[in-house]
């Protein structure tokens, strides 16, 4: 495993070379600060290493260093005083370079007002250059990066007219140099090709825009080579390069595929773009999520504008799992898109600021014409319309019927879902009346023993109340009954006679009782019969 780390580490020859360069420029700081007179060679292996890391959008690993690049490349030109017929072409030369490097940074890091500041300065260079007859011979990536940064800022403030002018001259420059077959200047192609359709897409010439941006992917397609297919087996550097233009390059195309009527093919480039963004997402993290996210949803607006709404929903539901709608990482992409403008003109810029051919380090280069360049484009992207139309409209027509098919068994399983759900509602209820009917019954028994109780209860109340009164009753007789006695005694012990007759009449009735007791007592038991 750690092998094949390092094999594929040494076959990114862009990586093995920043590496090199940065190690030159450190061991070149140590020496400069014991031997001054060799801080050209410091200021040029500065500006080597930024011109590299530009090359392959390394924008934030470069800042620091270009702004070493610009100061010590400053002091060198100024070291033989002000700017005159005497100013070193080198230094010269090398300074404007430098501060192209450092406005280049600026709009890569999207901060345009800084570099149309840097840009304003760096014309004023120029002019003072041009004073003294001196014509500054630059590199041809430094021309096109030059152009590239004005016509950017010109976007960004709204004249994009002028913004089309620099393009134009950035186009005629990458065509007259040789950098077409340099693969380390591919992304310097795209930027230059992007940079163009973003421009014509901001007048309303949206054939040409789309050209323009056909070429740069076809360049970017041609880089990457499909190894964004298998991230795993790239360094995370390279895979970094590899992914930095992705969205925006994909993204753009889509939109302005759909916006010129080319709908299917939008969708294919979208798909495509959301496939390789899934592939990333665990190794770029959030910025591959949000991306993914966006993706998504713009996919999801477009197929809801069509009528799609099963897909749609899928790739919103998709997009929601994915990052919050409010991240900051989503807003972030929503900055610096060209919108699509009127159809508007514009007049060639004069030859200085179009960085003529009197400006480029070799005066062998070719002159091109920009018409015949740009037919050539139109009718390279109106072929591969005719020939990616058909087969975009096929797989959308495939992608239909899926989802045809998706959607009816998702209705069916959700009719089948409902229905089930239907039966076991109704089992459900007929549950709970079985044991709402038990309750009752429950409850009847209850009630019903309770009654029972309750009357038990009465009655035995009503009972004990009897007996009570009954026993009151008899307290009352028997108190009445030993009260008469009581004033019989005391009438007897006032009248002798009368308690005589009295007693006599108990001992009469005493004899009555027993003599009835011993007649019932023979009708009992007769006596037995004589033999």
């Amino acid at each position: 495993m750690m092998a094949q780390a390092k094999e594929r580490q040494v076959q990114d020859a862009y990586a093995q070379q920043g590496k090199r360069l940065a190690s030159l420029v450190q061991r070149l700081r140590g020496w400069v600060g014991s031997d001054p007179a060799r801080a050209p060679e410091l200021a040029d292996a500065l500006v080597e290493l930024t011109a590299h890391r530009l090359l392959g959008h390394g924008y934030a690993a470069a800042a620091g260093d270009a702004q070493e690049s610009v100061r010590r490349a400053g002091e060198l030109l100024a070291a033989n005083g002000p700017i005159g017929p005497y100013t070193s072409i080198p230094n010269a030369a090398r300074y404007v370079t430098a501060v192209v490097h450092l406005a280049t940074i600026q709009v890569g890091l999207g901060m345009t007002d800084a570099a149309g500041n840097t840009v304003e300065s760096l014309q004023d260079v120029r002019e003072q250059l041009r004073e003294h007859r001196l014509e500054v011979p630059l590199q041809p990536q430094t021309l096109m990066w030059a152009l590239w940064c004005s016509s950017r800022t010109a976007v960004a403030s709204g004249d994009v007219g002028l913004a089309n002018g620099y393009a134009d001259a950035a186009i005629a420059r990458w065509a007259e140099s040789d950098l077409g077959n340099d693969p380390d200047a591919a992304y310097l192609a795209i930027d230059v090709a992007w940079l163009a359709s973003d421009c014509r897409w901001a007048v309303g010439r949206a054939e040409e825009a789309l050209s323009y941006l056909h070429v740069a992917k076809d360049h970017y397609d041609t880089v990457v080579g499909g190894r964004l297919d298998a991230p795993g087996r790239l360094s995370p550097a390279l895979l970094e390069r590899l992914a930095e233009p992705l969205f925006g390059m994909y993204q753009a195309m889509a939109k302005r595929l759909v916006a010129i009527g080319e709908v299917d093919l939008g969708l294919v480039t979208r798909r495509r773009l959301i496939d390789l963004l899934r592939g990333l997402t665990g190794r770029l993290g959030d910025t591959a999520r949000a991306e993914l996210a966006v993706a998504l949803n713009d996919l999801a607006r477009d197929l809801s504008t069509l009528g799609r709404r099963y897909e749609a929903e899928a790739a919103n539901a998709e997009a929601a799992t994915i990052m919050p709608q409010e991240s900051t990482a989503i807003q972030d992409l929503d900055r610096g898109v060209v919108e699509r403008g009127p159809l508007t003109t514009w007049s060639p810029l004069p030859a200085s600021a179009a960085y003529g051919v009197t400006a480029a380090a070799s005066v062998d280069m070719k002159i091109v014409d920009l018409a015949v360049l740009q037919r050539a484009w139109r009718q390279r992207t109106s072929t591969w319309l005719q020939v990616e139309r058909p087969r975009a409209q096929r797989i959308e027509s495939e992608l239909v019927e899926q989802a045809r098919i998706a959607a009816e068994r998702q209705e069916a399983e959700r009719i089948e879902a409902e229905r089930v759900a239907a039966e076991q509602r109704a089992a459900e209820r007929a549950r709970a009346e079985e044991a709402e009917r038990r309750d009752a019954e429950q409850r009847a028994r209850a009630d019903e023993t309770e009654r029972t109780e309750r009357k038990r209860r009465r009655e035995e109340r009503l009972e004990a109340h009897r007996l009570e009164v009954e026993r009151r009753e008899a307290e009352r007789r028997e108190a009445e009954r030993v009260e008469a006695e009581r004033r019989a005694a005391k009438d007897l012990a006032e009248d002798p006679a009368e308690s005589e007759r009295l007693e006599l009449e108990r001992l009469q009735a005493e004899i009555d009782q027993l003599e009835r007791a011993e007649r019932m007592a023979r009708e009992q038991d007769p006596p037995p019969a004589q033999s």
